[in-house]
């Protein structure tokens, strides 16, 4: 459910019998989404700079015009600190009333308190508490009413601002950490699973911090309780959010709740992203070279390599850094029950990263980041090990594909004839 309203309130004020006529036509969009019982999310946007301040504020105050509202707002006192100079800006309204009319009304205000542009105001009427699903129970798990989870989207979380944020307003005490899904796998009866396999994660998390920290949280310190927020890295698709109650002493509590379904995007791809498409020869620090393609998977997010060590029907992954303009290559299961044939039959294969002791490191220990091609001040682009200023982190020098058969791993392609870092990058005529 999406409101959306301008009322033109173009407002001249004065200071001191000085008319105030410099200020600019701040023209703001008020929209209210995913309205609940006594809950409604705010998002506010303008197309002027971000440094016009503007000012917003909820009231259950529907007759009185809003120009009138503002005025008396005004008239109180407002906190610099309060003051807005966002030109996307999301908030969550909380304590409403159920069954109410409010309106969200927002104008320009500069810090000293001189209102322009244009009073915008939105109206809208929680919904009617319905009646409890306590009984409700999916393997186990029971849905619970106090938990509302949201994707707001471009959001700021402790004065730092991310892409995809989800938020849970909660109005009980029970713990609970967030988690996102598949709006396609979601299944309330296989939501025990999850929280299982969240529980067991969550634990590894908290030990292996611990110990290279010299750190002692504990488990409850790593679950919400009130209202919550985590950010989240996500490709285009469609998922759903859930918070997952555990208790603090590390088990599933039973409880959850659930996010509509969202969709997150597909980005337009950048000149820079575009750049890195195409066939090139890696040609590593020991003289051997291996030909690949790069080739689109989500845009500015992610690439797909095939050709690595020769093979075109393996497709390796590999992750895109907008800001730093730089492929990064990790270990990871690149194909499952591939066939090689009637000797060895069918066997999983890896991308796995080879250090210069001699050791051999896979993702089945953490998904390992192996090397990062990037563009040097000449427009020269190369392969380098990943981790390079980073103390204790493994000095690799090649990555390569192994066979897992029967539990053991074969290699592919002799050492010699695998790019090693430092690698050139060398993009072959279109």
């Amino acid at each position: 459910m999406v409101a959306v309203a301008a009322i033109a309130f173009v407002v001249a004020c004065s200071r001191g019998g000085d008319e105030v006529t410099k200020l600019p036509d701040l023209r703001l969009t008020v929209e209210v989404e995913d309205i609940e019982t006594t809950t409604a999310k705010i998002k506010v946007s303008h197309s002027l700079d971000a440094e016009n301040a503007w000012y917003g504020f909820v009231t259950d105050d529907t007759v009185t015009d809003a120009k009138t509202l503002v005025e008396a707002e005004v008239a109180k006192g407002i906190d610099a600190k309060e003051l807005h100079r966002s030109k996307q800006y999301i908030t969550i309204l909380e304590g409403l009333t159920p069954e109410t009319s409010y309106r969200y009304i927002a104008t320009g205000l500069t810090a000293e308190g001189v209102q322009y542009g244009e009073v915008t105001a939105v109206e809208f009427k929680t919904l009617k508490e319905a009646g409890g699903n306590e009984d409700v129970e999916y393997n186990g798990m029971r849905p619970n009413a106090a938990w509302k989870v949201m994707y707001t989207g471009k959001d700021e979380i402790n004065g730092a601002e991310y892409d995809h944020v989800v938020r849970v307003i909660s109005t009980d005490n029970n713990p609970y950490a967030i988690t996102l899904v598949y709006a396609d796998a979601y299944d309330p009866y296989e939501l025990h699973t999850l929280a299982d396999a969240m529980l067991v994660d969550l634990k590894a998390f908290l030990a292996e911090y611990n110990e290279q920290n010299a750190t002692s949280f504990l488990f409850a310190d790593m679950l919400y309780t009130g209202n919550g927020a985590d950010p989240f890295d996500l490709d285009p698709g469609k998922y759903r959010a859930v918070a997952v109650g555990f208790t603090p002493a590390g088990e599933v509590s039973g409880l959850f709740a659930v996010s509509d379904e969202f969709e997150v995007e597909e980005q337009m791809a950048s000149v820079n992203y575009l750049a890195w498409l195409g066939d090139w020869t890696i040609e590593g620090q020991n003289g051997a070279k291996s030909t690949v393609n790069i080739s689109k998977k989500h845009a500015n997010r992610s690439f797909v390599m095939t050709g690595w060590e020769g093979f075109e029907d393996l497709e390796v992954e590999v992750e895109y850094n907008a800001e730093l303009d730089a492929m990064f290559f990790y270990s990871q299961l690149v194909a499952e029950d591939y066939d090689l044939g009637e000797e060895y039959g069918k066997a999983d294969i890896y991308l796995f990263a080879g250090d210069e002791d001699g050791y051999y490191y896979d993702n089945k220990d953490g998904d390992y980041y192996i090397a990062i091609a990037g563009v040097l001040d000449d427009g020269q682009r190369v392969i380098v090990r990943y981790g390079v200023n980073v103390p204790g982190y493994p000095k690799f020098t090649q990555m390569f594909l192994m066979a897992d058969i029967d539990g053991k791993f074969y290699t592919f392609t002799p050492e010699a004839e695998i790019p090693s870092f430092i690698a050139g990058m060398y993009q072959l005529q279109q």
